[in-house]
Parts: structure tokens; C-alpha cells; sequence
């Protein structure tokens, strides 16, 4: 499919060798970077900056509803968006540096916070990353599956 126009160019089009890697690639750095989170963030916050568990634990479930909510937001951007560049790849390019960004200071709560104001950035920065900028990514990334080709096997 050509997603500038939205017009079949092939319908049996079948997805090169390289084409194939290259998405599986993609998707391992999404899975990397999503895997660290997941394995990594609670231990840093309790076991290094000592908040207590209950709180990290709060943050974290809190902002997995807002996250719910972005992703559907998301798919319906993606949805609606037309560019030279195809529906999905704008917003993988706009949120690739973000995203990092963001997770870097995640992981860089400034010793200087304590009590609320650090629960207040460890709230924002997790926000930003899981909520906004890895949904920002991964929903327009995932969307690529069904815009690569329209043969079903494939």
C-alpha cells in the first residue's frame, strides 16, 4: 500500500528479507528499551532513591491508566495523519530523540529533591516516557505491520 496516497499499488506484495529484519530490529530496540523500564525502574526507585515501595508502586499503576487512554488517542492520530512520509513515520521520527531524552532523566531524579517534589518528577518523567513519548513511538511503529503490505501472510 502506499501510505501517502492510501492506494493498493499491489495487494500480493510480499515484504523482502531485509525489510523483514529490519522491522524485527525495530521492534527489539522498542522491547529493549520497554524491558529496562519494566525490569529496572521500581528497583531504582526504592532500592536507590528510597521511596517507599507503596508510592513507586502508585506512580506506576496511576500512570498505566493514563497510558490506556494515550493509546488509543495515538492510534486515532495516526489514523488521521497525512504527510509525504506516510501516516507512521513523522511520529517515529518526532519521538525517537524525546523519548530518550526522557528516559535518561527518569532514571536522573536529582538528589537534590526529596518528599514530594521528587515523587512530583519521578510522576512527570514516567509520564513523559510511558505515557506520551513510547506510545508516541510504538503505536505509529506497530501500525506499520498493516501498512507494509496488505497480504495477510505476510
Amino acid at each position: 500500500m502506499n501510505t501517502n496516497t492510501g492506494k493498493i499499488e499491489n495487494p500480493d506484495a510480499k515484504l523482502s528479507f531485509f525489510e523483514r529484519v529490519a522491522y524485527g530490529i525495530g521492534d527489539y530496540a522498542g522491547n529493549l528499551v520497554y524491558s529496562s523500564i519494566s525490569a529496572f525502574l521500581l528497583v531504582y526507585y526504592i532500592s536507590v532513591l528510597g521511596v517507599d515501595a507503596g508510592v513507586a508502586a502508585s506512580i506506576m499503576a496511576v500512570s498505566k491508566i493514563f497510558d490506556g487512554v494515550s493509546d488509543l488517542i495515538m492510534g486515532r492520530i495516526v489514523d488521521k495523519t497525512k504527510s509525504k512520509w506516510g501516516k507512521a513515520r513523522p511520529w517515529i521520527l518526532r519521538m525517537s530523540i524525546p523519548l530518550a531524552v526522557c528516559t535518561v532523566l527518569m532514571f536522573s531524579v536529582p538528589a537534590s529533591l526529596a518528599g514530594s517534589a521528587q515523587v512530583a518528577y519521578m510522576f512527570l518523567t514516567y509520564n513523559l516516557v510511558s505515557t506520551i513519548f513510547y506510545t508516541g513511538l510504538n503505536v505509529p511503529y506497530a501500525s506499520l505491520q498493516g501498512l507494509m503490505t496488505t497480504n495477510q501472510y505476510e
